[in-house]
């Protein structure tokens, strides 16, 4: 039982420590080269450059992009509380752990009519595209 103890103790201080070291190691590495990552065509991308890069490609951004980014990232979330309804109830944990069902499936209900939302925004701001696109010639 002491064994045990020492040993799941010792476990998590190895993986603090291993996290850390690697955290230290992409440290001195930015330092040391000047540079964090490389972009597409191979140049070396400063952290400051690499941010600013990063900002100007999420303000230009279209809505109809940041709509269907939103209706695929829910689709994450629904296949997430999907499976753990499905893990709840095959492992049966339903005696103990029925209050995680049901905040589960309030959650389920929740994202779906999100998911019908996001669907109708995306579709909406399709069609204005279009009708601004047909004006436009």
């Amino acid at each position: 039982m002491i064994y045990d103890i020492f040993s799941r103790l010792n476990w998590d201080i190895i993986k603090w420590v291993l996290l850390g070291l690697v955290i230290i190691f992409i440290i001195v590495k930015t330092k040391k080269r000047g540079y964090l990552l490389k972009d597409k065509s191979g140049k070396k991308v400063k952290t400051k450059e690499f941010f600013s890069r990063w900002k100007d490609g999420v303000n230009g951004i279209t809505p109809i992009q940041q709509s269907k980014s939103q209706l695929m990232g829910n689709w994450i979330v629904l296949i997430g509380i999907t499976s753990g309804i499905i893990v709840n109830c095959l492992i049966r944990l339903k005696d103990t752990w029925w209050w995680l069902t049901i905040i589960l499936l309030g959650s389920l209900i929740l994202s779906i009519i999100q998911q019908i939302n996001f669907y109708q925004q995306y579709t909406i701001k399709k069609k204005v595209a279009e009708t601004m696109k047909n004006l436009k010639k």
